[in-house]
């Protein structure tokens, strides 16, 4: 099974495809691995190295992380995970931003998590986004599902472009994108009553078999 990237073009470019073979190729032009040294300073999560962005209109490196991280292990009254425990905050300021920021308040906002698992993606009618649940399969059991998962979405800027194409339900994938808090759906069932959320999903790929 091939586990070349796919690489939505953020906001207003179109979308390409990435191919993953020791080094990056897209479109003729040879792109760096991942850098060895590590960005990270992120505060609650472990030091992790800079990957190279799938998605050559994103420029900032992807910290790899677990869900855990980002999450964090803070419940609130719900059992959702709070904005304090996050490993990532604050997150980027402005989920439509076209060119957010790389890092906020010296902390990472671009992850790149690794052998998540696919729920069921929609498009929600209000603001035309596509939506998906992420399921991390290497958490305990002994976690609730609400600090085990977390909601990410795709921008409608995304749907519009004709080589979109939503990640498989049920499948473990790599993602890539950027962390964002809001505070308006920590109540929400349907957003695991937390406000961490990856907005925008920026590429993705199946995981390699191990």
């Amino acid at each position: 099974m091939s586990t070349a990237p796919v690489v939505h073009a953020h906001r207003r470019n179109s979308v390409v495809l990435a191919a993953v073979l020791g080094l990056v190729l897209v479109v003729g032009l040879q792109l760096a691995g991942p850098s060895s040294g590590a960005e990270s300073q992120r505060t609650g999560a472990s030091a992790a190295a800079g990957h190279t962005s799938w998605n050559p209109k994103v420029k900032c490196k992807a910290t790899v992380a677990t869900l855990r991280e980002v999450l964090g292990s803070k419940k609130n009254k719900n059992g959702g995970a709070t904005y304090r425990g996050g490993g990532f905050k604050p997150g980027i300021p402005d989920k439509r931003d076209f060119t957010p920021p790389c890092f906020q308040h010296h902390v990472p906002t671009f992850v790149q998590l690794n052998r998540v698992k696919v729920g069921s993606c929609t498009k929600i009618n209000e603001d035309g986004d596509w939506t998906c649940n992420l399921t991390d399969p290497s958490i305990p059991r002994r976690r609730t599902a609400k600090m085990s998962t977390i909601h990410v979405e795709t921008d409608k800027k995304f749907r519009l472009r004709s080589q979109w194409s939503k990640p498989p339900g049920g499948r473990l994938i790599d993602i890539q994108g950027f962390v964002f808090w809001d505070p308006n759906h920590t109540k929400a069932s349907w957003h695991h009553y937390s406000g961490w959320e990856i907005h925008s999903l920026t590429a993705w790929r199946r995981s390699p078999k191990h």
